[in-house]
């Protein structure tokens, strides 16, 4: 129990992450005893420190928000004989597709009118994973409890009426996530100069940004200015979305990097 204690403690800066903390340290322990075990989803922060304590306690798990690109994920702590959450019947992430219903008047549903319309139906923020819109709607990745719930209430969001249906997570429509791709020059591939050029922030407020515990580096959080970013890797800014950082290809007169940085919802 000492251990177990001083885990956390290294770890856990809030009452609230010393709780989480030790909710994944049990389920740990149960993965030990042979059985596949999931937690909430969890955002980027929870998962970064969860990882890091589960790491040095020597627990395997793996992440999984039912699509590559998830930024809020399950942490899955799998006995040996599974490598893949997906293996497991009782994997617990599912996906729902909510249709607007009727032509498309007015503006366009965002990410927090559909976020507000499930937390109206009292689902708890953990068991949502990530919403990804469209102009028809949204795709939506909740654990399984909730899903009865949501097939049978979920009838508007804001002032519009939708269809609800389950479809599996295969049936996910790539490329709805994506926003837009921008090219630009670029001094180098330090984080900071990625977050300063991908977000519109002075290279300053980046790197505090960076130093604050706001960046997430493939979905890890990272406070190091200089880290190095690779191409395909995922940066995110808290509150202010992620990129992909694409290939360079080739060099501005004065030595600049050119590359292209895809946005995301």
């Amino acid at each position: 129990m000492a251990n177990k204690r001083e885990l956390i403690g290294r770890y856990a800066k809030t009452r609230e992450e010393e709780i989480l903390l030790g909710r994944l340290l049990d389920l740990a322990e149960r993965a030990d005893r042979g059985y596949a075990v999931y937690s909430r989803f969890l955002n980027p922060h929870e998962r970064s420190i969860a990882e890091q304590m589960l790491r040095q306690g020597g627990y395997r798990c793996v992440q999984d928000g039912g699509y590559a690109m998830a930024e809020r994920c399950v942490l899955a702590f799998l006995p040996d004989y599974l490598e893949d959450a997906r293996q497991d019947a009782g994997f617990p992430v599912r996906l729902l597709r909510v249709q607007v219903s009727g032509r498309h008047f007015g503006r366009e549903l965002t990410h927090r009118d559909y976020l507000g319309a499930l937390m109206s139906l009292q689902i708890e923020r953990e068991l949502i994973g990530d919403i990804l819109t469209d102009e028809d709607g949204a795709q939506i990745f909740l654990l399984e409890q909730t899903v009865p719930v949501v097939l049978q209430e979920l009838q508007k969001v804001g002032n519009k009426s939708v269809m609800v249906a389950e479809v599996p997570l295969e049936a996910l429509q790539s490329g709805q996530e994506e926003k837009q791709e921008r090219s630009v020059f670029i001094a180098s591939l330090r984080l900071d100069a990625v977050v300063a050029e991908g977000f519109g922030l002075s290279r300053s407020k980046a790197s505090e940004a960076i130093k604050s515990g706001l960046v997430y580096l493939q979905h890890v959080e990272c406070l190091r200015p200089a880290q190095e970013v690779q191409p395909g890797e995922v940066v995110a800014l808290r509150g202010s979305g992620r990129l992909t950082v694409g290939e360079p290809d080739g060099m501005s007169k004065k030595g600049r990097t050119h590359i292209k940085f895809y946005l995301w919802k």
